[in-house]
């Protein structure tokens, strides 16, 4: 009898959103509509991600940005966002910290989440430290207090996204990451897949405001050694309909990212690099054009879907 009631669980909330306005229609565009989001993670790194950053958001189609809240370069990029209200940034609610020396922990109190930090006090380099090690409450209050740090620095926050996928790791962790996000009335990057979980916290937490990605999309490393730029043309001449998320990293090659990202060649400075001179490049816009893609923002999605009456 339980697992029919789940199933049947399941079926409902696959209908509700079989049943609901897709996104698009909701944003004003057709539902055949390909909408892309060019979204750049990682500012407040440092200076040289909040320079490269900033560049791309005024020169190029890169139209949206997320921010490390913990992240020492915090302050700077804070001050860019009180200056340039148009901006589209989000926080990139972090719970791991992955270099090698360089090293940040939590905004909360450490005895309050003392369970997402190692024996030095910072986050866990891995995420699966953190899933193994974290208690999903804890979570939930660096998140949250994450947040309120980028509210106090006077940032008009526009999304909430996941830096290396930390708070959609886990069932509980998402819940957590929902509740947030729906507490300061912010869409958050989800994938639609969250609905196979059929978990009754993330179910609970569900309904027309929820925004679900259609497809997000990174180079991962055995795409980047092929040439990231031929994943970047392959990905757009055959995004389908609906709506993407383009998470990329942008950076200079410079000293300053290069001892940050030492022995880390994955995601490093070069990486980052040729990340800003793709997205930068009359190349990119010209085949952006091409293929009619529809840019959107979260700023859209948060005014038309998430805070809609």
């Amino acid at each position: 009898m339980r697992l029919i009631c789940l199933s049947f669980l399941f079926f409902a909330v696959g209908v509700l959103y079989a049943q609901s306005p897709s996104i698009a229609s909701q944003l004003g565009y057709p539902d055949n509509a390909r909408l892309l989001i060019i979204h750049a993670d990682d500012l407040g790194v440092a200076h040289s991600e909040n320079k490269a950053s900033i560049i791309g958001l005024e020169n190029s189609p890169v139209n949206s940005a997320s921010i490390m809240v913990p992240c020492p370069w915090f302050p700077e990029i804070a001050a860019y966002a009180r200056n340039n209200k148009q901006a589209d940034l989000g926080l990139h609610l972090t719970l791991n910290s992955e270099w090698k020396y360089y090293k940040w922990g939590p905004v909360s109190s450490r005895d309050a989440v003392a369970s997402l930090l190692n024996k030095q006090g910072y986050f866990y380099a891995t995420v699966d430290s953190t899933v193994q090690k974290a208690k999903p409450g804890e979570v939930e209050l660096e998140l949250r207090n994450q947040v309120k740090k980028a509210y106090e620095a006077g940032i008009d926050v526009t999304h909430l996204d996941a830096h290396m996928r930390a708070a959609l790791s886990t069932p509980e962790f998402i819940a957590a990451y929902m509740r947030v996000g729906k507490e300061f009335g912010l869409p958050l990057l989800l994938p639609r897949n969250i609905l196979e979980y059929n978990h009754p916290e993330i179910n609970a937490l569900l309904d027309k405001k929820t925004v679900l990605m259609d497809g997000i999309h990174t180079v991962v490393p055995e795409d980047y050694r092929k040439g990231p730029e031929k994943y970047y043309n392959n990905l757009l001449k055959n995004l389908p309909p609906g709506l993407h998320s383009l998470q990329i990293h942008l950076a200079y090659d410079d000293a300053e990212m290069q001892a940050i990202t030492v022995d880390h060649p994955e995601w490093g400075a070069s990486w980052r690099q040729a990340d800003f001179d793709y997205f930068t490049s009359d190349a990119f816009r010209q085949l952006l054009e091409a293929e009619d893609i529809i840019l959107v923002t979260y700023r859209e999605i948060r005014d038309k879907i998430s805070r809609a009456e």
